[in-house]
């Protein structure tokens, strides 16, 4: 028994149907990974705008990160051999930029070092160790 015009058509309408749905279906597996590649790349960059900045790309504060007891025993004695390594004393903005934490964290080192003296006052604040 052969198939009528119609029963081919039909059938070719049929696998064309099914042709079309796995394709769609590929198309949306593609876009999905695409997407994903996408956020990856904008949540890398978001990072770094945080790092470099101190602030998220829509303009609120970063969070605060705290720095574990064995972090801060490593800032005070980096910010000890700053202070130490300037011959005529060093500023706080200088000891925070060369130490490459937050300021707080930097403030808070110096406080809690032994032998260091201070010159001047507010803005022209020099740190020196004795």
């Amino acid at each position: 028994m052969s198939l009528s015009a119609l029963d081919k058509i039909k059938a070719i309408e049929e696998e064309a149907a099914q042709k079309i749905e796995a394709l769609k279906q590929e198309a949306k597996t593609e876009i999905v990974k695409k997407l994903a590649d996408a956020k990856a790349v904008v949540a890398a960059l978001e990072k770094e705008y945080e790092e470099l900045t101190g602030k998220t790309v829509t303009g609120a504060k970063a969070a605060r990160v705290r720095l574990s007891p064995d972090q801060i025993a490593a800032l005070e004695a980096k910010v000890e051999s700053i202070i130490k390594n300037a011959k005529d004393g060093i500023s706080m903005g200088d000891v925070v930029e060369k130490a490459g934490a937050s300021p707080s964290a930097v403030r808070k080192a110096v406080k809690s070092l032994k032998g260091i003296k201070t010159t001047g006052s507010k803005a022209t604040t020099l740190y020196h160790a004795k």
